[in-house]
């Protein structure tokens, strides 16, 4: 693996943790982002291969780091354009507009979909124009549950969900859904939970986590 720096790990630590205090009231309808937690840092140059996944889904080589292009989960019916998005001139990481209510967005400052580390991507649940959206179903898998990310250079990384938890956004646990890992994961996240109509926003988030498989069949 490289060389793990401090230092800077400190800094954008302590960069995200003051980014979660900001959003913690996210507008109606809308997605977590990275406003209520941290990223995961980029990681440039994997080592070759990740350790056994938390699903003993077995060893999976990891992938050059290449942007997505499109997310499918069968299972749930999900077949949706992916845009990178950074942060906004706020300090918050872009999400996708209400307007795009079937358009994931993922964290382009973090892994790529394959590589060491947390991908993280989100998704909207519904929206007043549209009703359900892309992820309205994210509270459907189970463990087994396959995610396959398709990529600019053509490779299709496949996960496997291994589980499924809400969190309160209240107190999301930041190094939990996006601590440093030794293989390729990824992370769907999503508003759920019960509607708090004073905050014109959902109280919990639901994030679905899931590790790349060698062979998913």
């Amino acid at each position: 693996m490289p060389e793990r720096r401090p230092g800077r790990r400190r800094w954008v630590a302590a960069a995200w943790a003051a980014m979660a205090v900001v959003l913690v009231a996210a507008g109606t309808f809308l997605l977590l982002s990275t406003r209520h937690s941290p990223g995961p840092p980029p990681t440039v140059q994997p080592p070759p291969a990740a350790t056994s996944t938390p699903a003993d889904a077995g060893a999976a080589q990891a992938l050059p780091r290449s942007a997505p292009t499109r997310l499918l989960v069968p299972s749930i019916e999900v077949d949706a354009p992916v845009v990178g998005m950074g942060r906004n001139a706020d300090g918050t990481a872009g999400e996708p507009p209400l307007s795009k209510p079937y358009l994931v967005s993922w964290y382009a400052n973090g892994a790529a979909p394959g590589e060491i580390g947390v991908a993280a991507f989100y998704g909207h649940v519904d929206s007043r124009a549209s009703g359900p959206a892309v992820f309205y179903r994210v509270t459907q898998l189970r463990p087994g549950s396959l995610v396959q990310v398709e990529r600019e250079d053509g490779r299709t990384a496949t996960f496997r969900v291994y589980s499924l938890e809400r969190f309160p956004k209240s107190d999301f646990p930041t190094d939990q859904v996006y601590g440093d890992t030794d293989r390729p994961e990824i992370r769907l996240i999503t508003c759920g939970g019960s509607f708090d109509r004073t905050t014109g926003s959902y109280r919990d988030n639901i994030v679905a986590f899931g590790t790349l498989v060698q062979n998913p069949a």
